[in-house]
């Protein structure tokens, strides 16, 4: 089967708008403060601030400026730990969390960089935060097409839709079915950028609604169902469940048989 053009359409993001990026403006180096009062702790706090603007020139002294601390990267989270132990009371949570990658700002600022990209990418494509957060047509089409269909509890004590039952309404509706494996992945690539676009812009965001995602889920669960096309689609594919370590889920290993099935694994 070709490529279903419809799918395709609805789960694509808007087109960039260069001039919607404006609202993002360069930011002024932030401030030093006393929070810990150990000069050097709070001085990797301030460098932490400085690289989690996003840009790159503040990153680069940041990174500059934290080659002239000569306490090892070890004893300085030791001793913050400490410091959190202390002042959150014995909140081990807020020790271990608090104090993980303390004093690895390289890849403080790998995650910043990226956090600020997406959140470009966002506002030049919804224009704005408030935008970005408006339910899109695909999420509508997806809550639509489950309305009144119940959830059931797991052994494991949280709730999933009846796999089998969302599937059959999925597939009753030509703008939610994917015809190849191309349509599985562009219909993923999409709800995996709009998850992270949101939470680049708020720390809050949240998961996706439960109809949204089932339909990401169902469409994991048809790459194996769907015959590869040729070659390149399913290598796409197998580059796919390397990069998302999908391997391990429960229909990995029917996916990989799909591939070798199809004659192009």
């Amino acid at each position: 089967m070709q490529d279903n053009q419809a799918f395709r359409a609805l789960f694509t993001l808007p087109p960039i708008q260069t001039s919607a990026s404006t609202t993002l403006t360069a930011p002024e180096m932030p401030a030093p403060e006393v929070v810990t009062g150990d000069r050097e702790l709070d001085a990797v706090l301030w460098l932490q601030k400085c690289v989690s603007t996003g840009h790159q020139v503040l990153i680069d002294k940041a990174l500059e400026a934290f080659k002239k601390i000569k306490t090892s990267r070890k004893e300085l989270e030791d001793r913050y730990c400490d410091w959190l132990r202390v002042s959150s009371g014995g909140n081990m949570l807020a020790v271990v969390f608090g104090g993980f990658n303390f004093a690895n700002l390289e890849e403080r600022a790998k995650q910043s960089t990226e956090q600020l990209a997406r959140r470009h990418d966002a506002l030049s494509r919804f224009g704005s935060i408030d935008n970005l957060f408006k339910e899109t047509p695909a999420e509508t089409a997806c809550k639509k097409v489950l309305r009144g269909l119940k959830q059931k509890k797991t052994r494991w004590g949280w709730h999933e839709y009846d796999h089998a039952k969302t599937d059959a309404c999925f597939n009753q509706h030509p703008e939610l079915r994917p015809h190849s494996l191309a349509d599985c992945l562009h219909a993923l690539t999409y709800e995996h950028s709009l998850y992270w676009m949101r939470h680049a812009c708020a720390d809050d965001a949240g998961d996706h609604w439960p109809e949204f995602q089932e339909h990401a889920d169902y469409c994991f669960r048809q790459l194996a169902l769907i015959a590869p096309q040729c070659k390149e689609e399913a290598l796409a594919v197998f580059d796919y469940m390397e990069d998302r370590e999908a391997t391990d889920r429960t229909e990995g290993p029917a996916i990989v048989r799909n591939l070798i099935a199809g004659g192009w694994a």
